[in-house]
């Protein structure tokens, strides 16, 4: 799976955003996220992200949208 700056992905079921990629390939990435405590930095490997589905999975949730003539 692959990553880029500026994604947000999900860390132990917490958002943040990729603000650094380490390593070719890559090996780790700083995280950033926002939270009410205020601003959260953390490292994680490529094996600790995950991709946001509900950004990538396709979804069928149209039936209900009626068109209009």
């Amino acid at each position: 799976m692959t990553f880029t700056h500026g994604e947000e992905v999900l860390v132990d079921g917490e958002r943040y955003v990729i603000s650094a990629i380490e390593g070719d390939p890559p090996t780790r990435f700083r995280l950033l996220a926002t939270t009410a405590h205020g601003p959260s930095v953390r490292w994680a490997s490529p094996k600790e992200l995950h991709k946001i589905e509900a950004y990538t999975r396709p979804r069928d949730d149209t039936d209900h949208v009626v068109r209009h003539r």
